[in-house]
């Protein structure tokens, strides 16, 4: 599952909290950083689904 973080400059102290609350839910998630577009930075947090277990 991919979650798609959006922010400005102004709001990196944000980008920290969703990345520590997320990671603390599922710490096996990765942090993708992408080129800034539109005057917003983008983060991608990608949580790893786990897998189906069969009987």
């Amino acid at each position: 599952m991919k979650i798609r973080v959006a922010y400005t400059e102004v709001e990196q102290g944000r980008k920290k909290q969703h990345e520590n609350a997320v990671k603390g839910l599922f710490p096996d998630t990765k942090v993708k950083e992408t080129a800034p577009k539109d005057g917003f930075l983008h983060t991608v947090l990608t949580v790893p689904m786990p897998k189906k277990s069969t009987k």
